[in-house]
């Protein structure tokens, strides 16, 4: 029984072993579907980066034009 056992182990190990490695299309597919989600996370993260900048610089072209009236006063 015991022998049993072992070589069913065996077998169910090198079915696993098998079947895992060739990736399918849907594996494929979902490999490709991570990529460009992770290509559009990093260009929104650039273009909240750029808005960031864009607004920083701003404000400060606001607080050097105030700080001209306020001097002209």
């Amino acid at each position: 029984m015991y022998r049993n056992h072992v070589l069913s182990a065996l077998i169910f190990t090198l079915i696993f072993v098998t079947g895992c490695a060739e990736q399918g299309p849907a594996e494929k597919a979902g490999e490709k579907i991570d990529e460009s989600v992770e290509k559009s996370m990093e260009a929104v993260d650039d273009a909240v980066d750029e808005a960031e900048d864009n607004a920083e610089a701003a404000g400060e072209a606001i607080d050097d034009q105030v700080d001209e009236i306020k001097g002209g006063y």
